[in-house]
């Protein structure tokens, strides 16, 4: 049987959150734009990287007013060993606020390209890599920021370096 690779959408923001709105929001290519990166993070920090053969990345979707962008998984399952349903199973439920993946709500309404933008999502995965810390003596509180710091170091490895030795 042949295994072709498939996507699904993802949408762009956790589901309980606000998001840029297309023909709304000022500055909306930027904040969109912004707003998928910081999801992908999100996800990566709650769910971890995505086994070979699952790839998540930004897509554009045309649109009467515009484009814009949400994140979708790319899947391969001539690449499945196994682990690609459960962990598009989590992906797909995705996660309420940012707060549950360790990320302070985004505002980025105040970019103007994509270099102020790219800034901004490499210091909101750095703060999210130094609010999950250890506490001093090596424990986390809570508990669940051990899953995020350990993700998130493992996904943005030059970021972590950078944030609190």
């Amino acid at each position: 049987m042949d295994k072709k690779p498939y996507s699904l959408d993802l949408g762009g923001s956790p589901w309980g959150e606000d998001c840029a709105k297309l023909g709304h929001t000022p500055g909306f290519w930027t904040r969109n734009r912004a707003e998928v990166a910081l999801y992908r993070a999100g996800l990566l920090a709650l769910y971890g990287t995505p086994p070979e053969g699952i790839e998540l990345r930004s897509r554009a979707n045309r649109h009467d007013f515009g484009t814009y962008h949400t994140l979708e998984a790319v899947v391969d399952p001539a690449k499945d060993d196994g682990s690609h349903a459960h962990y598009i199973e989590k992906v797909e439920t995705g996660f309420e606020r940012w707060l549950h993946a360790g990320f302070s709500p985004p505002d980025p309404g105040h970019l103007k390209n994509a270099t102020q933008a790219a800034r901004f999502i490499n210091e909101a995965i750095r703060g999210a890599i130094n609010t999950t810390r250890p506490l001093p003596g090596g424990s986390f509180f809570p508990d669940e920021f051990e899953t995020l710091n350990t993700n998130l170091r493992s996904a943005f490895p030059e970021i972590a370096e950078a944030a609190i030795a």
